[in-house]
C-alpha cells in the first residue's frame, strides 16, 4: 500500500576527473534510501548532469544548460574535487565552482533552505595528469571556501572512504533541514519507489548480527598481522644475534659471508609481506561492513524512542574500543615502518625486500588512518542524536 514520504533533492558537483566517486554515490543513495529513508519517511533523489540533464545549446554558456536542467530547488549540495577544477564559464573559474557559488548565495538569502558538503579527495595523481595551474586554482578555491565563506570541508582519500562518509552525513544534513522546514517540503507517494527492495529490507537483528559477524573477522585479521608483526620482530633478534657473531669471528670483511646473511634476511622479510598482503584487503573490507552495519543500525534506531540511552552508550562504547584498537595498531605500524626505512641499502635483494615491506606496511597504515577517521565521524553523528 502506498505511503506518503517528504522528498529531499541532493545536488552532486564536480570536474570530470572524479566519474568513478560520481558513479558510487548512487549506490549510496540507493542503501539510505532503504536504511535510513523507510524509517523516516524520508526519499532522496540524486541531481547530477548524468541522468537530469541533456545536450543542447545556450546563448550564454553550456554551464548554463545544466543550470536549467538540474534547477535550484535542492535540499542538499554534494561537491567533490581531485586534481581538476574545471573549465571557466561566464561567471566563475569552473562550473564546480559557479555550482557551488548558486548553492552558497541561495544559503546566504536564506540559511535554512539547503546545506553543503565539500570534500576534496587527496588520492595520489599521475605525473601527466598534474596541471599547476589546476592545482592552484584548487587550493585558492580550498582557502576561498574554508576561511571566507566559513565552509567545513572534509578530505578523503578514495571512493570508498567517501561513500563511508556520505553514509553517514547525509543523514546528518537531512534531519537539520528536516528540523529547520517542518510542512515546508514535497511529498510524494512510494508505491512505485521501493518496491524492487522491500524483499531485501534488513531489520535491526539482521544488522546487529552482521555487525558481530564483521567486527570478529576484522579483528581476527589485525591479530594475524600482529602475530606476523611479532614473529618478523622475532626473527630480526635472531639476525642481530647472527650478525654479532660473524663481527666476533673477524668475518665482517668476508663479502660472500655477508651477502649470504643478507640474502637470508631478505628472504624473512618477504616472507613477512606475503603473510601481511592478503590481510589488508580482509581487514579493510570487514571493517568497512562494520561500519555499514552500525551506521545503517544507528539509522534505523535514530527516530526510534524506544531505544534507551544504555544502547546508544553501548553502541557508542562499541566504537570506541574499535578506535583504541586502530589507534595502537597504527602507533605501532608507524614505528615498526620508521625502523624499517631505517636499514641501510646492502644488497640488491635486502633491498628490494625492504621496498616490498615499506609497500605492504604503507598500504596497511593508509587503511587504518582511513579506518580511524571514518569510525570518529559515525561516532559524532551518534553522539548529535
Amino acid at each position: 500500500m502506498p505511503s506518503t514520504v517528504t522528498k529531499y533533492k541532493i545536488f552532486l558537483a564536480s570536474p570530470s576527473d572524479l566519474k568513478d566517486d560520481r558513479s558510487s554515490i548512487d549506490e549510496v543513495i540507493k542503501e539510505l534510501n532503504i536504511s535510513y529513508g523507510r524509517q523516516n519517511d524520508i526519499f532522496l533523489e540524486l541531481l547530477k548532469w548524468e541522468t537530469h540533464s541533456a545536450p543542447g545549446i545556450s546563448t550564454i554558456h553550456p554551464q548554463n544548460i545544466i543550470n536549467s536542467d538540474l534547477g535550484t530547488d535542492y535540499d542538499l549540495f554534494i561537491g567533490i574535487i581531485w586534481g581538476k577544477f574545471g573549465t571557466p564559464t561566464d561567471t566563475a573559474e569552473s562550473g564546480t565552482e559557479e555550482e557551488f557559488l548558486n548553492a552558497y548565495n541561495r544559503f546566504q538569502q536564506n540559511p535554512n533552505s539547503l546545506q553543503i558538503l565539500f570534500y576534496f579527495k587527496n588520492a595520489p595523481i599521475s605525473m601527466n595528469e598534474i596541471k599547476p595551474d589546476q592545482v592552484k586554482k584548487i587550493q585558492e578555491f580550498k582557502s576561498e571556501i574554508g576561511n571566507h565563506k566559513k565552509t567545513l570541508y572534509f578530505e578523503y582519500n578514495d571512493t570508498s572512504e567517501l561513500n563511508q562518509f556520505l553514509r553517514i552525513h547525509i543523514p546528518i544534513r537531512i534531519n537539520d533541514l528536516k528540523n529547520s522546514q517542518p510542512n515546508l517540503k514535497e511529498t510524494i507517494e512510494t508505491k512505485p519507489i521501493f518496491t524492487e527492495v522491500i524483499e531485501e529490507e534488513y531489520g535491526l537483528i539482521d544488522f546487529q548480527i552482521m555487525m558481530q559477524e564483521y567486527v570478529l573477522e576484522s579483528n581476527q585479521s589485525l591479530n594475524r598481522i600482529s602475530e606476523a608483526t611479532t614473529w618478523i620482530g622475532e626473527q630480526f633478534n635472531k639476525k642481530t644475534t647472527e650478525i654479532g657473531t660473524i663481527v666476533a669471528s673477524g668475518n665482517q670483511t668476508n663479502l660472500k659471508i655477508i651477502k649470504d646473511f643478507f640474502i637470508r634476511t631478505a628472504k624473512v622479510m618477504d616472507n613477512y609481506a606475503n603473510r601481511i598482503e592478503p590481510e589488508i584487503p580482509i581487514f579493510f573490507d570487514n571493517f568497512e561492513k562494520t561500519i555499514d552495519s552500525m551506521s545503517n543500525l544507528y539509522n534505523i534506531t535514530r527516530n526510534d524512542l524506544t531505544i534507551s540511552d544504555e544502547e546508544i552508550e553501548s553502541t557508542n562504547n562499541s566504537i570506541n574500543i574499535l578506535s583504541s584498537g586502530i589507534i595502537s595498531a597504527i602507533n605501532g605500524m608507524t614505528s615498526f615502518l620508521s625502523s624499517i626505512e631505517g636499514f641501510p641499502r646492502m644488497s640488491k635483494e635486502f633491498n628490494k625486500a625492504k621496498t616490498n615491506v615499506v609497500e605492504k606496511l604503507e598500504d596497511l597504515l593508509a587503511k587504518l588512518k582511513t579506518s580511524y577517521s571514518i569510525a570518529i565521524e559515525l561516532q559524532k553523528s551518534i553522539q548529535l542524536r
